[in-house]
C-alpha cells in the first residue's frame, strides 16, 4: 500500500493536508519538531485530531532520514509552512530534509515521489539547497501557494496578527513578508490537490484564486477601516509556473470568520492552560 509523508504534519498546510489524506483512508508518516514550548499544546490539540487513526504515526523530524520508502511513496514537504511560521533552527531543519533527499540522488534507494509546497514570496533563498534537490527529479512536483488562511493558520501570518490584534509595526512585518496578490482558503486548497497533482506534467504550478481580489476582500474584513495603513498600495502579481485556478467553495465571509471562531477557541485553550498548569 502507498504510503504518505508529510514533513511538517502538525503545522498549517501539513496538518490539512495529514487530514485530507488520512480523510481518504491512506496510510500516512507524520514528521514534524517542538519548536518552542509555546507551541506544544497547539501540536498536542493536532494529535487528538489525528493521532487515533489507525493509518497514522509519528515520527520526529531526527529520524527522518532512517525511513525506508519505496518508488510508490509520496513525500510532501511543507516548505510554505517553515517560511511562515514563527520557529526556531530553521538551518537546522532544512538540513534534514535536505539530507533525506540526497538519500536519493546516487540511485542505490528508489526515488519516492516529492510534492513540494512554495510560498509564492519572491524570496525563497533559505530553500535553495531543497530546490535544487527537487528539480533534479523526474518524480517531482513544485506546488507554489499564495496567502493560505483559515482555521490554525500561523500566528507570523497577518490575517492571524489582525485577528489577534497585534500591534501595527506587527501587522505591517507579516504582511511584507507575504505574498499579498492573491488568497486560497485552507480546504478549498486541499480539495484541489489530487486535481492539481494530475492535472499537469509540468513540474512547477502555480496555484491562484478563482475569486477576484481575494487577498484584499480577507484583508478588508480584518482590518476594517485600518487597512489602507498596513497594505501596500499595489501588488506585483508574480508568476511562478502554469496557472491552476482552485475552484473556490468558501466565500472570504464565511472562511475569515471560521478564522476568527477558531482563534477564540484556540485563545481560551491557552488561558485554561494556564489556569490547569500554572504556565505565567
Amino acid at each position: 500500500m502507498q504510503t504518505n509523508i508529510v514533513i511538517g504534519t502538525y503545522r498549517f498546510v501539513g496538518f490539512y493536508v495529514t487530514q485530507y489524506l488520512l480523510n481518504q483512508g491512506k496510510e500516512v508518516i507524520g514528521i514534524d519538531w517542538a519548536d518552542s514550548e509555546a507551541s506544544q499544546y497547539i501540536m498536542e490539540e493536532k494529535e487528538l485530531e489525528i493521532g487515533r487513526n489507525s493509518n497514522y504515526i509519528y515520527f520526529p523530524i531526527n529520524k527522518l532520514k532512517l525511513l525506508d520508502i519505496s518508488q510508490q511513496d509520496t513525500v510532501f514537504i511543507s516548505c510554505y509552512d517553515i517560511q511562515s511560521g514563527k520557529m526556531d533552527k530553521i538551518d537546522f531543519l532544512i538540513g534534514e530534509i535536505v539530507s533525506f533527499i540526497e538519500k536519493f540522488k546516487n540511485g542505490k534507494n528508489e526515488t519516492p515521489n516529492f510534492v513540494l509546497f512554495m510560498p509564492i514570496e519572491k524570496d525563497v533563498s533559505i530553500f535553495q539547497s531543497i530546490l535544487s534537490l527537487i528539480r533534479g527529479m523526474d518524480s517531482a512536483k513544485i506546488i507554489f501557494l499564495p496567502t493560505i488562511y483559515g482555521p490554525w493558520q500561523s500566528e507570523g501570518m497577518s490575517f492571524e496578527a489582525g485577528i489577534n490584534q497585534l500591534g501595527q509595526s506587527d501587522i505591517k512585518a507579516a504582511i511584507a513578508a507575504e505574498y499579498t496578490g492573491d488568497a486560497l482558503y485552507i480546504t478549498d486548497f486541499v480539495n484541489a490537490l489530487e486535481s492539481v497533482l494530475t492535472s499537469s506534467s509540468d513540474r512547477d504550478i502555480h496555484l491562484c484564486s478563482s475569486i477576484d481580489d481575494h487577498w484584499n476582500k480577507c484583508a478588508k474584513l480584518i482590518f476594517g477601516e485600518s487597512m489602507d495603513s498596513f497594505t501596500p498600495q499595489s501588488t506585483t502579481k508574480i508568476n511562478k509556473g502554469t496557472i491552476f485556478e482552485v475552484q473556490c467553495k468558501m466565500e472570504p465571509e464565511e472562511g475569515v470568520a471560521l478564522q476568527r471562531k477558531h482563534n477564540k477557541r484556540l485563545n481560551l485553550l491557552k488561558k485554561w492552560r494556564k489556569h490547569d498548569y500554572g504556565e505565567q
